[in-house]
């Protein structure tokens, strides 16, 4: 990782050695991909999960995608890269949040906050109340500056099912932050 959080792409790669300097002819054709695409995916896991994951989830799922005898055919790649780190995302949250409940359950409540103690900390808990589609909508709509259309394009749902995750995620973080 860099000293700026982002993944080193240099240390991608399909085999165990390192991703080549761009543009020479080891490097995978998916790496150009990669490097451009890498920051925007961060940021959005980093919005669903949190810092704390974020990495591990963009890395599992690029590499997972690019093994794919079939990743050369998907028409929009970075849609299907955006698509499938939410859909990672929500799988990790909904995982998450059973392990906590199953540890509360038990007795042994697990902290999972290591953020500052500010505004943040406010904010952060109201985004965590949000389902991981309506916290995914939220920041390509807001973070991304997405329109609707293109948000339902890349999450592969109606723009109906947009806009009402949307609204309904606005109403929890108002109710939320009161």
């Amino acid at each position: 990782m860099s000293s700026t959080g982002e993944p080193d792409t240099e240390t991608w790669s399909t085999t165990a050695s390192p991703v080549a300097v761009s543009g020479s002819p080891n490097e995978p054709p998916w790496a150009e991909l990669y490097r451009s695409e890498a920051p925007r995916l961060m940021r959005l896991a980093t919005a669903i999960v949190g810092r704390d994951e974020a990495y591990d989830l963009v890395a599992d799922t690029v590499g997972r995608l690019v093994r794919r005898p079939d990743w050369s055919q998907v028409s929009d790649q970075r849609a299907y890269l955006t698509r499938a780190v939410v859909n990672g995302a929500t799988d990790r949250v909904r995982s998450s949040r059973r392990r906590t409940d199953r540890e509360e359950r038990a007795g042994r409540l697990v902290v999972t906050s290591s953020v500052d103690p500010t505004n943040a900390v406010d904010v952060r808990r109201a985004l965590d109340r949000l389902s991981p589609q309506q916290r995914a909508i939220a920041y390509l709509v807001y973070w991304e500056d997405m329109t609707i259309p293109d948000v339902a394009t890349w999450l592969d749902v109606s723009e109906g099912t947009v806009r009402r995750q949307l609204a309904r995620a606005k109403d929890r973080l108002r109710e939320v932050l009161k």
